[in-house]
């Protein structure tokens, strides 16, 4: 528990920006030059030298705590992000967009602000009842906020970790009631961080490493041909990435992509945020090489508090989404519980978390080009994270592994 919630701090650390405090109080406040001659009346007495002292040392001290609180403000204002991004009423109309991971935490955010916006959504969820509540809960938030009933907001089921499931998603897309229409954003959303022991999916592959990468490079490839890349505006695709990649500070590690080697949870975390990022440099070259009308993104939600927390709380997890269940069952005394209580002050909320996302996702950014974004900007990636060598590498051997092939 205490390296998992050591390496949790590591990646709140990221998530906000860095202050450098190389700030000593007294060097600031309690040396100050002296002259190099003085007459002796002009010398203070040895009691008055150390009365000065004693105040430079408490106006350093003070000073010294200001500075320390303006810092711990201002990084938690930049850990908070922008004011949440809400898409203009009737802006996304007749846009279609698919969000995995929709019945919960970041997903449904987003699926709630941009149907409130007009989006015809379709939202996935492994369980087809948790995929009915998200839809009343999208629906509930349009009518609040708007008075919009939006009628267009519609669930499949889909299980990452069984590819066989995500190939035929293309199929039920096609069989639902908006079968017939274009796809303008695939928002691959859902993940799952710090499984603590190495699982393997139906499929004979790492969990992390199918879940956050492999299933949504099958369901991108199983989706393309009904992408609306023909439009003006074209098609996107969005990654919800993380910071997170800089676990991987050695960069992608083929030869032990699927675990077999070695397994930690966060370094298995890391690479597959790598990979996310990797997937869409390489999604975006092999578009524009094939003159597609296609544009891709991936993304630093920041810190959010979200059920992606359920390995750290583990047995004291309970769903978001199940809110009875969080009333009656949640244990705020746990010693997981209030280890992780202080880290609220360096997260996000779901609101701020999603904003990054629903703002790529609403067709905002120009020239986005395969970059990564963290709080509506543009970031610069470690040269590891901008492999284009890597991230072939890597689309070929996804293509291998998941059996897809993109035919662009």
């Amino acid at each position: 528990m205490l390296k998992s919630l050591g390496t949790f701090i590591s990646l709140l650390l990221l998530s906000s920006i860095s202050f450098t405090l190389s700030f000593s109080p007294s060097s600031v406040f309690g040396n100050f030059p002296k002259s190099a001659s003085k007459s002796q009346n002009d010398l203070h007495s040895s009691a008055d030298d150390n009365n000065e002292d004693t105040r430079r040392g408490w106006l350093g001290k003070v000073a010294g705590g200001t500075i320390v609180t303006g810092g711990l403000v201002a990084n938690k204002i930049a850990i908070r992000g922008p004011t949440p991004y809400e898409p203009p009423i009737n802006s996304l109309k007749g846009k279609v967009i698919i969000i995995t991971g929709g019945n919960t935490g970041l997903g449904l955010e987003s699926a709630k602000r941009m149907a409130n916006a007009g989006a015809t959504i379709m939202l996935t969820s492994r369980s087809k009842t948790k995929g009915k509540l998200a839809i009343q809960d999208v629906q509930q938030y349009c009518l609040e906020n708007s008075g919009i009933a939006n009628n267009n907001v519609y669930s499949l089921p889909l299980d990452l970790c069984d590819l066989d499931n995500v190939k035929e998603f293309a199929n039920l897309y096609q069989k639902s009631p908006i079968g017939n229409q274009k796809i303008d954003v695939l928002l691959n959303n859902a993940g799952v961080m710090a499984v603590p022991e190495r699982e393997l999916t139906k499929d004979g592959y790492e969990k992390t490493f199918q879940t956050n990468h492999l299933g949504h490079f099958a369901l991108t490839s199983s989706l393309l041909p009904f992408m609306n890349t023909a439009s003006r505006e074209g098609a996107r695709v969005v990654n919800v990435s993380s910071m997170a990649y800089t676990f991987a500070g050695k960069g992608l590690d083929i030869d032990n992509i699927n675990g077999d080697l070695s397994y930690g949870p966060w370094d298995s975390y890391g690479q597959s945020k790598l990979q996310n990022i990797l997937f869409t440099k390489e999604l975006q070259r092999r578009a524009k090489d094939a003159n597609i009308n296609l544009t891709s993104a991936s993304l630093h939600p920041g810190l959010v508090r979200t059920d992606l927390a359920r390995y750290l709380l583990q047995d004291d997890f309970v769903s978001m989404q199940d809110k009875e269940a969080q009333k009656q069952h949640v244990n705020y005394f746990s010693p997981k519980f209030l280890a992780l209580l202080p880290l609220v002050y360096f997260s996000k909320s779901v609101e701020r978390g999603a904003t990054t996302q629903i703002w790529l996702a609403s067709g905002q950014g120009d020239g986005i080009d395969g970059n990564f974004y963290q709080n509506c900007n543009s970031l610069k990636l470690a040269p590891y994270a901008e492999d284009m060598e890597k991230a072939k590498e890597l689309w070929e051997i996804s293509e291998k592994l998941s059996g897809v092939k993109y035919n662009f």
